[in-house]
């Protein structure tokens, strides 16, 4: 018994393409190994070719049933094995339909190709991973490791989602599932961005998705540029100072005040070392913009890294530093939503609040463009409206 109808899986329609021809059959091993059982082959033919392999089952051949390539009689072990088989033939199946509806062609070689690789044309997760790792090369390691951070979410949510199971109402479930997890509105729509990216380079491989994927909504992904006050930043700098931190809070504390004195990103601050710090700058290439840039050392940044000699030796993940500066931020009473990007803000506006010229400042956080730096004049000058509170006490 072939395992799938050749009217089905070939061409319905009048065209001299065949899409999908190929045939399929279960047959065992002629051996017999020491425990009496049988390897299970599957075969593939069309297109005068043919492959042959052994699949991970093996069955007692005095109750194979060669007629319907089943097991019987039945039995709780011979009923698994042929549930194995039949999510086998599933398989084998939806990959065809994938092709056909894709108007691909579809040989035993590539059929057998698309078993063992995880079925990505089929399976959305299998198709990430492998579209992930061949635009890799062109991709700053920042931008590749938070699309392989997207891609684990959506693993741990579904990692059997066939592309015809993808539709809006999925993509509904899935931003509830983030939202449970914790995730702000801005990380939703970075991660529902990635996923827009990887689905369009789907459909440019012939892959065809249930929906438009013009209808998939992805929101802003930018912040709200939340940073601290001086005030604020002081408080930090007497917690970090402090004989009662311990060495873990004051490492987070130490990197996150060296962003707030030279606004570095944590991928930069990341990638220094502490010899980094014997002149009075820096030099380094940013990890987002690859650009060269150079940072003098002031005194107060001196001050940080000499006061704990595993700064820069000692290092954290990422997560690790924001949930730190979390707890941080509580036992100081700052009752503000910081992760180590809030130092970066902070840097900016603090040196505008100083008196700092902004197209200098645009080259100390390395923007292309004057526009991106103007944000946080902006932000200060909305400060500005909180003042008019304390005209309040002359009356």
């Amino acid at each position: 018994m072939n395992l799938s109808s050749e009217r089905i899986f070939d061409t319905l329609v009048d065209t001299k393409i065949i899409h999908v021809a190929t045939k399929e059959n279960f047959s065992l091993r002629e051996y017999i190994k020491s425990d009496g059982k049988s390897p299970v082959i599957l075969t593939i033919t069309g297109n005068k070719q043919r492959e042959r392999f052994q699949i991970d089952v093996e069955v007692n051949p005095k109750e194979w049933n060669i007629k319907k390539q089943r097991l019987s009689p039945i039995s709780k072990e011979n009923t698994d094995l042929n549930l194995i088989l039949d999510n086998i033939v599933s398989k084998i199946t939806a990959i065809k339909t994938s092709y056909r509806l894709a108007n691909k062609f579809l040989n035993p070689k590539m059929l057998r190709q698309e078993f063992f690789s995880g079925m990505p044309r089929v399976n959305f997760c299998a198709f990430f991973t492998m579209a992930l790792e061949n635009e890799k090369i062109e991709m700053k390691p920042g931008t590749y490791r938070r699309h392989c951070s997207v891609l684990k979410k959506i693993k741990e949510f579904n990692s059997e989602v066939s592309f015809m199971e993808l539709d809006l109402d999925w993509f509904l479930k899935y931003k509830r599932h983030l939202i449970k997890l914790g995730n702000a509105k801005t990380t939703i729509a970075a991660n529902m961005a990635s996923i827009k990216k990887f689905l369009n380079i789907a459909q440019r491989s012939g892959i065809r998705l249930c929906f438009n994927i013009d209808d998939l909504e992805i929101g802003s992904t930018k912040g709200n540029r939340t940073s601290l006050t001086n005030a604020e930043v002081t408080k930090l700098g007497e917690f970090y100072f402090s004989p009662f931190i311990n060495e873990s809070y004051r490492l987070a504390l130490g990197y996150f005040l060296f962003s707030c004195m030279t606004g570095l990103r944590i991928s930069d601050v990341q990638s220094l070392s502490r010899r980094d710090m014997l002149e009075d700058y820096i030099t380094f290439v940013s990890q987002k913009t690859q650009s060269d840039q150079l940072i003098e050392l002031n005194q107060t940044v001196k001050r940080i890294i000499l006061h704990d000699p595993n700064l820069f030796v000692k290092k954290f993940a990422d997560k690790t530093i924001n949930e730190t500066l979390k707890k941080i931020a509580v036992i100081v009473g700052i009752h503000k939503n910081i992760t180590f990007h809030v130092a970066r803000h902070t840097f900016a506006t603090i040196f505008i609040r100083k008196g700092g010229n902004v197209a200098k400042l645009q080259l100390l956080l390395g923007h292309s463009t004057i526009a991106q730096t103007m944000i946080y004049v902006s932000l200060v000058n909305q400060e500005a409206n909180t003042e008019i509170y304390l005209l309040d006490g002359l009356f």
